[in-house]
C-alpha cells in the first residue's frame, strides 16, 4: 500500500494518539482507587474500627452534607453502616473514659451535635440528623464534669500552725485567716537550723481549692510557688523556686508539716477576736427547745433533737460582705458548706445570742448559752 505524504503523517498521528490512550489506560488500571473515609469504614469488619470512625467524624464536621449523602446511599442499599458508625462513636469514643478526658469528649459531643442540628429540618437528611442529635446529644457526659467538682473543705483553715525540728534544726509559724470560700490570707515565718538560723517571711493571699490552696509570687526576682495541703494541720510544699526567689535567707525553706495550735483567726482586731471568743460554745434555742447550735473550733454545727442537721466552716466578718446580701450592715457569720448561709449577729453577750439569717425573711433566732 502506498501512502501519500499527508496520509503518512495522519496515520502516524493517529497511531501515536491510540498508543497514548492505551498507555494511559494501563497506568490508570495499575493505580489503586483512592478510598475515602466512608469507604474505609464500611470496609472495616467488626466493631474495632475506631480509627475509621474518627476519620468519618472528621469528614462529617468538615462537610456534614457530604457525609449525610453517603449515609443515605448506604441506607438505600439496605446497609446499616450509618447506625454502626453512630454506635461505635458513642460507645468506643464519647463514652470511653480511656479515649480522652471528660472535657475533650464533652467538647467533641457538642461539635457533632451542633454540626447535625441545622439538618433536622432538611427533607433529605432530617432522619439521620435527628438520630445523631438524639443519640449523641443525650449522652450524660456533662455529669462526669459534675463529678469532678471539688467538694468544699470540711475543716476550717483559719488559725495558727507551727513546727519545730529537733536539735535546733529550725522552726516555723503560719498564720491563716479565711476571707472567703475561695481565699485566705496568711503570714509565714520560718527560721533555719543552727548555726546560722537564717530567717524568711512571706505573706499574701492564697487560692483555695477543696482542702488545698496555692500561692505564687514573683516579688523577689523569680517565681516562687507554694502548695498548702490541709488535713491534720497543714503541709507546705515548694512547687517552684528556691530560698532566694521565695524571699528567704540562705538554706531556708518553708516545706514541712505545721501542726495547728489555735483555731482563732490571728488577723482579727482585738475587739472582733473578743466577739468570736464569746461566740464559742453551745447555744440552746429560746424558741424551740429541740434546736441547738454549736460554734466551736471554726465550725458551725446545727442540731435538732440531738441529731446533727448541718455543719460547715464559719467565717466571721466585722462587716457583712456583699455576697451575704447585707453589705456593711454589721458583724455576721458566713457558713461555708454545700449551700452557703449568712447570719447577721443582731446581739451578742456572754449569755445570749441573736442571729438573723440574711434571706430576707426578717426573723431572728434567739439562743441562750448552755
Amino acid at each position: 500500500m502506498i501512502f501519500t505524504l499527508n496520509q503518512y503523517f495522519m496515520h502516524n498521528v493517529i497511531s501515536r494518539a491510540l498508543w497514548s490512550l492505551v498507555l494511559m489506560g494501563s497506568i490508570l488500571a495499575c493505580t489503586p482507587k483512592k478510598t475515602d473515609a466512608w469507604d474505609a469504614f464500611t470496609a472495616c469488619p467488626g466493631t474495632d474500627c475506631v480509627e475509621e470512625v474518627l476519620a468519618v467524624k472528621d469528614a462529617f464536621l468538615e462537610n456534614p452534607e457530604a457525609i449525610f449523602t453517603r449515609f443515605n446511599e448506604s441506607a438505600e442499599q439496605g446497609n446499616d453502616h450509618p447506625v454502626g458508625w453512630l454506635y461505635i462513636l458513642r460507645d468506643s469514643v464519647l463514652l470511653n473514659t480511656n479515649f480522652a478526658s471528660t472535657e475533650e469528649r464533652f467538647d467533641l459531643q457538642q461539635q457533632i451535635v451542633e454540626a447535625a442540628k441545622p439538618y433536622q429540618e432538611n427533607a433529605k437528611f432530617a432522619d439521620m440528623a435527628k438520630s445523631i442529635v438524639d443519640e449523641i446529644g443525650q449522652l450524660a457526659i456533662a455529669s462526669e464534669l459534675e463529678d469532678d467538682v471539688v467538694e468544699p473543705a470540711s475543716e476550717p483553715f483559719s488559725g495558727t500552725y507551727a513546727f519545730e525540728l529537733p536539735n535546733d534544726g529550725g522552726s516555723g509559724e503560719l498564720l491563716v485567716g479565711q476571707i472567703s470560700a475561695d481565699q485566705f490570707k496568711f503570714k509565714l515565718m520560718v527560721v533555719g537550723g543552727k548555726p546560722a538560723h537564717n530567717q524568711g517571711t512571706m505573706e499574701g493571699v492564697a487560692n483555695i481549692l477543696g482542702s488545698t490552696a496555692d500561692f505564687a509570687t514573683t516579688e523577689f526576682g523569680g517565681t516562687c510557688k507554694l502548695s498548702f495541703n490541709f488535713g491534720d494541720g497543714v503541709e507546705i510544699t515548694t512547687l517552684e523556686g528556691d530560698p532566694a526567689t521565695c524571699g528567704f535567707g540562705n538554706g531556708v525553706k518553708a516545706d514541712g508539716v505545721y501542726r495547728r495550735t489555735s483555731f482563732a483567726d490571728p488577723f482579727l482586731s482585738a475587739a472582733d477576736a473578743k466577739k468570736v471568743k464569746m461566740l464559742q460554745g453551745t447555744w440552746q434555742s429560746l424558741d424551740d427547745p429541740k434546736s441547738v447550735v454549736k460554734i466551736v473550733d471554726g465550725k458551725y454545727i446545727d442540731e435538732y433533737d440531738g441529731k446533727e442537721v448541718s455543719s460547715g466552716i464559719y467565717v466571721y466578718y466585722a462587716k457583712c460582705p456583699e455576697d451575704c446580701g447585707l453589705s456593711d450592715a454589721g458583724p455576721c457569720l458566713k457558713i461555708i458548706a454545700q449551700d452557703d448561709v449568712c447570719f447577721s449577729i443582731v446581739s451578742l453577750i456572754p449569755t445570749n445570742l441573736e442571729l438573723s439569717p440574711n434571706n430576707g425573711r426578717g426573723n431572728t433566732n434567739r439562743y441562750k448559752k448552755k
